[in-house]
């Protein structure tokens, strides 16, 4: 059974080569790689807009007058044609940032992957960086989809055992910051006599620790792990300074998102 499922996943992933010669960039390679960037970053904004709001596909709205979108406004429109708020620079953060990491992955993609196959990676993870930046959440629902993206990913990468064992090593060690940082909470909590509601690490955090460990493996989960949080920190103390250098800062009030960061971690290691 492992034996057809890694053959099946890495039939999968053989697309034809003449479709994404390095050798041979050309300026054709390039434009279809902006297209394609581009309409990735339209599905990760779409992705990013309503599932948050609804839990599933469905038509988006306006989030200032939650009046619904058309497909023909939601494309091209830059306001709301009922409230004409304007797009946020989300919008346009993504699309730019889609078109650039399309381009570098013609060229430069994951070790052990083709361009075509790369991008279901691209747009899965972009789509779970927005969402966690913006909401500071990771959904049940991606979460099961990343279960089975990843678990493919993974069974091509390592074998059924080797993802598993990967996806074990994660959860074990972000469960163990978990709950080091709900225990840390409470005794700051104590000393301070006041109930701290946020935690440096949450419980979707563990949930992603899985997920990646399922692609990185049992072999690389802690290192990506590792990486992803010394990033984290660094970006964090810089963070700090400058709230408090601008005097917005509140103690406990300013949480990150980690799980960008544990995926940055994951991907570094695939260059390395």
């Amino acid at each position: 059974m492992n034996l057809c499922l890694g053959i099946t996943a890495a039939t999968i992933f053989r697309i034809p080569n003449y479709l994404e010669s390095a050798d041979n960039p050309g300026i054709l390679t390039v434009v279809i790689s902006i297209f394609l960037g581009f309409i990735i970053g339209i599905l990760i904004n779409y992705l990013a807009d309503v599932l948050p709001a609804t839990r599933r596909f469905s038509q988006p709205v306006c989030p200032e007058c939650k009046q619904p979108y058309s497909i023909k406004e939601y494309l091209f429109s830059l306001r709301c044609p009922h409230c004409h708020q304007r797009r946020t620079i989300r919008h346009f953060v993504v699309l730019i940032s889609s078109m650039i990491l399309s381009v570098l992955l013609r060229f430069f993609p994951f070790h052990g992957l083709n361009f075509w196959a790369t991008l279901p990676l691209l747009i899965y993870l972009g789509m779970i960086v927005v969402i966690d930046l913006e909401h500071r959440l990771v959904l049940i629902e991606t979460s099961l989809f990343g279960f089975i993206l990843m678990l493919i990913y993974g069974i091509s990468f390592h074998g059924f055992l080797g993802a598993l064992s990967g996806a074990l090593g994660g959860m074990v060690i972000m469960l163990w910051f978990y709950i080091l940082g709900v225990v840390f909470g409470k005794v700051v909590g104590k000393l301070r006599h006041k109930t701290i509601n946020e935690v440096p690490f949450g419980f979707g955090d563990v949930v992603f620790g899985i997920i990646l460990g399922l692609l990185a493996g049992w072999s690389a989960i802690a290192a990506a792990i590792l990486v992803g949080i010394l990033i984290f920190g660094a970006y964090s103390l810089v963070w700090l300074i400058g709230l408090i250098i601008t005097k917005r800062y509140q103690s406990f009030s300013n949480a990150q998102a980690l799980t960008p960061f544990l995926i940055l971690g994951t991907i570094i290691l695939f260059y390395l």
